[in-house]
């Protein structure tokens, strides 16, 4: 079993039903896209010839017998990814993707914290998505959550409106994420706890939205109901949890991940873990999953990872300066125009030796 790619063969579905050949040369260009399935039979055809799926994986998109699902969960994948990149943008690993059958390269090949993040972001990302359509009514199998009515509100607001129903996408993203995993190994289990993490940050950061009504502002009632946070607070959220992550050791009388040393932080379901240390992706090495930080902008006054100290990794910097026009001094002329001059200014980027 090619554990390491798990991840990589589940993104694969977002590239191919987005038509994102640019990234992934191994889908045909003949393949459907979203676009093109418009019936529940297309889906269900589409499932089938989908080889890199688990049996599992197959079996819950066919008996879904939903004709959106597969971009939902393509989409799902997709804002997974694009989060990923933007939470880690400044750091020396930016959470690359290559134009390969591992999408993530070489970096899935270590259970380092880099691996934890991708694998809850990923999962988070399918339950957000999943669960975002189920609200919408783009799935025919799920709607909004009508259990949460049952909850008391000591008076305090009335249930209405369409509660995002978590549950339902917390179970699906479990089943469909978690299946190629089978409890068997220690990165096995890492990347399920990583799985689970993913989805508690979208469960414990649910929001209650209340609209009020009554005579002149008077909020006699107020109706509400509970949303998902904005995606990108729940990669902010992981992000915190990746640089807080817990390194693990594999008990394998016990089939359990447990914490190094006694001394350490015992990590929660909320927490990332991971099994090794990352590389220090300074230099370039595919096989690690490194692209280097050779030509990456830095920032020559920042402490931090941004900074070009760190971010060169003792290197050295280059300058380059350049002028950039932009709109400046605009005034509104009546009737109906505005009307700008073009200013120029002269900038420094600076980029890793």
């Amino acid at each position: 079993m090619l554990e390491s790619t798990d991840v990589s063969l589940f993104v694969r579905l977002s590239f191919c039903l987005l038509g994102a050949n640019k990234y992934l040369g191994i889908i045909s260009t003949s393949q459907p896209t979203m676009r093109e399935l418009e019936t529940k039979e297309d889906a269900v055809s589409t499932c089938s010839d989908m080889k890199f799926l688990a049996p599992k994986q197959r079996q819950l998109c066919r008996e879904s017998n939903e004709k959106k699902l597969l971009q939902v969960i393509s989409n799902g994948a997709s804002v997974g990814i694009n989060e990923c990149q933007h939470q880690f943008s400044t750091r020396r690993w930016n959470c690359s993707t290559f134009n390969s059958t591992d999408v993530f390269g070489g970096i899935l090949r270590k259970k380092s914290r880099e691996t934890a993040y991708i694998y809850a972001i990923s999962s988070a990302g399918v339950m957000h998505s999943i669960t975002r359509a189920c609200a919408k009514g783009e799935l025919d199998h799920c709607g909004c959550d009508v259990k949460v009515r049952r909850k008391d509100t000591a008076g305090q607001f009335e249930w209405g409106g369409c509660s995002e129903n978590i549950r339902y996408g917390a179970k699906f993203s479990r089943e469909f994420v978690d299946s190629k995993e089978e409890r068997k190994s220690a990165s096995q289990l890492m990347n399920l706890w990583n799985n689970e993490a993913g989805r508690k940050a979208i469960k414990n950061q649910m929001e209650l939205v209340c609209k009020c009504h009554g005579v002149s502002a008077s909020c006699s009632v107020k109706i509400c109901w509970r949303k998902m946070r904005n995606f990108r607070l729940i990669g902010q959220f992981l992000k915190d949890k990746f640089d807080g992550a817990s390194l693990v050791k594999y008990n394998k009388r016990k089939n359990k991940l447990k914490r190094r040393t006694r001394d350490m932080k015992k990590p929660t379901k909320k927490d990332l873990v991971y099994l090794e240390e990352s590389p220090d992706f300074c230099e370039y090495d595919l096989r690690s999953g490194s692209l280097g930080t050779k030509g990456r902008q830095c920032d020559k006054d920042s402490l931090g990872i941004d900074g070009c100290t760190l971010m060169c990794c003792g290197r050295g910097y280059y300058t380059i300066v350049r002028e950039l026009k932009e709109d400046c001094d605009c005034k509104f002329v009546w009737c109906c125009r505005v009307d700008c001059k073009k200013c120029s200014q002269r900038v420094e980027l600076h980029y890793c030796n």
